[in-house]
């Protein structure tokens, strides 16, 4: 602006001097002119470096722009991979974990038949001794026998149980039976009322239940010691109880008994054993909708289990029984009453 305006007024001298002045200023005005001149060169200079410096500025800008627009598409990228990578690594979580629940439930079923196979393999052993006197027996265990295998190799799903009427003081005898064939265990069955005591189920698997309580009443008592058995009616329950006098249960593990692998503490881990049976057990009545739960002073002092399972014929004035869902607690023998969730399912 000021070199603008010194051209202005040296513009001005150079017209208005030349006819004000002698002759002898001449070189003045030449000099004036000059400088109007370099002046001029300046202000057009100035004006080439403003326009060079603006058309940098731009392309700075432009540059920095196409930069800008870059990263940002990279990170966007970038963002885009990572989320598409924790996908990735969600499903493969999942298909993992989906992959574990198939091997455990695999692994669960292989080792409750392994065990569901050695009860019927133990009562042929003990009853071809004596096959002339219980072939009809032998054949029971048989048919129990190549069912499980036959559960063993299918594998999938829940194992469908028989629909039949079956009397509990009756299968409660054969097993007392069977037992004191292959042990040497004093035992006592006590039908404590007139029934009946019919339950609709498979005999089989109910039997099996029945097999795995004595053989573990058994296994945890000494051999001087009753086991005692009794059936009888409880409203619309048929109800079965093992009472032994031998380990005990602490009371902190009344429950814990009843998952697969628990083996209990002191002595009772003593005692071999996979910690299946009780498992199988439960799941069984369960199935039949029913409970099982296991009652005991404490360790040392004997305990009995509870079996009870929704009769088929109700006593008069009686409303049929509910499955373990809809049930309340069925009282003990010493008249308690176990929890309302102590059933067969925990």
């Amino acid at each position: 602006m000021r070199l603008a305006t010194l051209a202005v007024l040296l513009a001005l001298l150079v017209v208005v001097l030349p006819g004000a002045l002698p002759a002898e200023a001449a070189p003045l005005v030449a000099v004036l002119f000059a400088l109007q001149v370099l002046v001029a060169l300046a202000i057009v200079g100035a004006a080439l470096v403003r326009s060079l410096r603006a058309d940098a500025e731009r392309r700075a800008l432009r540059d920095l722009g196409v930069a800008l627009r870059a990263a940002h598409q990279e990170r966007s990228e970038a963002v885009a991979a990572r989320e598409e990578l924790a996908r990735t690594v969600s499903e493969l979580r999942a298909l993992n974990e989906q992959l574990r629940a198939e091997l455990r439930s695999r692994d669960d079923a292989i080792a409750s038949a392994v065990h569901e196979l050695r009860t019927p393999l133990t009562s042929v052993q003990a009853y071809g001794q004596l096959m002339s006197r219980n072939l009809q027996a032998v054949q029971r265990q048989v048919t129990q026998l190549e069912r499980l295998i036959g559960d063993l190799l299918q594998m999938q799903g829940p194992r469908a149980l028989a629909a039949e009427e079956v009397d509990l003081a009756r299968e409660g005898r054969d097993a007392v039976h069977r037992l004191e064939l292959v042990t040497d265990a004093d035992v006592e069955l006590a039908i404590a009322d007139d029934g009946p005591h019919v339950v609709r189920g498979d005999a089989l698997r109910l039997g099996q239940v029945l097999d795995n309580l004595l053989r573990n009443a058994a296994k945890f008592s000494p051999p001087s010691e009753r086991i005692d058995v009794t059936v009888r009616r409880d409203g619309a329950e048929v109800l079965v109880a093992v009472t032994d006098r031998g380990a005990g249960i602490p009371s902190q593990e009344l429950t814990a008994i009843f998952e697969r692998y628990y083996r209990g503490t002191g002595q009772r881990r003593e005692v071999a054993g996979e910690g299946i049976g009780l498992a199988v057990c439960s799941e069984i009545v369960a199935a039949h909708g029913g409970r099982i739960w296991a009652m005991s002073p404490g360790p040392r002092k004997g305990s009995t289990f509870f079996i009870a399972l929704p009769a088929f014929v109700a006593l008069p004035g009686t409303e049929p029984a509910v499955t373990a869902s809809g049930s309340a607690g069925t009282p003990d023998p010493a008249g308690e009453t176990p929890p309302a969730d102590a059933t067969a399912t925990r």
